[in-house]
């Protein structure tokens, strides 16, 4: 499993707020998060796709924040109406997969999972993040100790 320790500056990803189950691999239909891409999709957005994770815990059937929608570097360019997740600055575990969905997210997060198990990363829960450098891809950061 590939994937990358990288340093980013703070991230503002701008959209629709959701309050979402964190799940056990596979079960990844949310209707909700259906729901606020497509109506993010239809607003004109100030910058590249992006998913903000915030206020969650680490245990299964408890929920989190998923701020869905774009990244943006100022508040002039984030639609009325939508929320902003500020990311701070950090270390970053970045893990990347090409394919369709759902197929795409089940192979980050079992990249994530292998990772995690093998204590090749400590998460720190202090905001994760999704880019979409197209429609195929996704690169996930997620927030980590430094090594």
């Amino acid at each position: 499993m590939q994937f990358e320790f990288v340093e980013r500056d703070e991230t503002w990803v701008a959209g629709l707020p959701v309050r979402s189950p964190k799940r056990a691999l596979g079960e990844l239909y949310d209707r909700d998060l259906e729901g606020a891409w497509a109506s993010v999709l239809h607003h004109e957005l100030g910058g590249p796709l992006a998913t903000a994770y915030t206020d969650y815990s680490t245990e299964l059937g408890t929920y989190n924040t998923q701020i869905v929608g774009y990244r943006c570097t100022t508040f002039d360019e984030v639609t009325r109406g939508h929320l902003v997740a500020r990311l701070p600055r950090g270390t970053y575990a970045k893990f990347s997969s090409v394919g369709n969905f759902p197929q795409i997210m089940t192979s980050l997060w079992t990249q994530i999972a292998y990772a995690e198990e093998h204590n090749q990363i400590n998460r720190t829960f202090s905001g994760d993040f999704e880019f979409y450098p197209h429609a195929y891809k996704i690169d996930l950061y997620l927030a980590v100790e430094p090594r």
